[in-house]
């Protein structure tokens, strides 16, 4: 919105538009030449360093700069546009930086989850089930913290934009992403490609065997909001059974997982191992 000033205009005040309209189109130019180059980074799927303090910066030293252009224009009749085209500037950087932390936690989210299960398929299965369960927890923790890590130097509080609700997110989506694995295709073909080498192996009659093993794997959600989490498992021999709670049911990331519904209560995954060996 850029007002006209008439030649019946009193000097000051057309001399105040002039002065606002001029800060304003300066500073625009200044945050948008950066704003550009920070889309440009993230477009290709990078994250911006030190995003949050560079972020909170730039949005500091335009508004402030434009403050300082525009101050003998707060004691005209000009005081009220003046006022407007700051509010213009404002919204405008916030709205670009809100749409950037967006897109830089979706690139992290999908990062740390490609991470999650690269790691995965180069862990060995352990001994029993309990070395399984610590391996995975592990497993999550590490990457649960590389995520909190990567939020932290995205964070812009000033304008409400933390990592605390996408943290709990993240730790959710490693969870059903654990509980899935050994369905995926590449668990599956890790798995064939382990028999296979097995089975090429030399082996003398005396070393035949047929090792059959049952393991059970449930998961419990109770009503809540992500704040509970625990495993527990127990091994006998080739069997075992593992029992996880997480109170997650009310949890907004969860339900989208699953179509805009609550998940089950209960969700129990049987395994049937067989160990041969001729």
């Amino acid at each position: 919105k850029i007002l006209t000033c008439h030649t019946d205009d009193p000097p000051t005040i057309a001399t105040s538009i002039i002065t606002s309209q001029d800060a304003f189109a300066r500073q625009s130019k200044s945050s948008r030449a950066k704003l550009t180059s920070w889309k440009n980074r993230v477009q290709r799927g990078l994250l911006i360093e030190s995003f949050g303090k560079q972020a909170t910066a730039l949005r500091q030293r335009c508004l402030e700069q434009y403050d300082k252009d525009t101050i003998s224009c707060s004691g005209t009749n000009a005081a009220k546009y003046r006022l407007d085209l700051r509010r213009q500037l404002k919204e405008s950087i916030e709205k670009t930086l809100a749409e950037l932390f967006a897109r830089q936690v979706t690139i992290a989210e999908k990062s740390t989850l490609q991470n999650f299960n690269k790691i995965l398929l180069r862990q060995k299965p352990g001994p029993d089930v309990t070395s399984t369960y610590d391996k995975n927890a592990a497993a999550v923790r590490a990457a649960a913290f590389a995520f909190d890590t990567s939020l932290s130097d995205l964070e812009i509080p000033s304008l409400g934009l933390t990592k605390t609700e996408h943290c709990t997110a993240i730790t959710s989506q490693l969870n059903a992403a654990l509980l899935s694995f050994p369905d995926s295709n590449a668990a599956q073909a890790r798995d064939l490609k382990t028999t296979k080498a097995k089975a090429a192996k030399q082996k003398t009659p005396s070393e035949k065997s047929i090792d059959v093993g049952f393991n059970l794997v449930a998961m419990v959600r109770p009503d809540g909001f992500g704040n509970l989490q625990g495993f527990a498992g127990y091994s006998l021999g080739n069997h075992g059974i593992t029992v996880g709670v997480h109170n997650d049911a009310d949890a907004p990331e969860t339900i989208s997982q699953f179509g805009g519904v609550r998940p089950p209560f209960l969700r129990v995954q049987p395994k049937l191992n067989f160990d041969v060996e001729l």
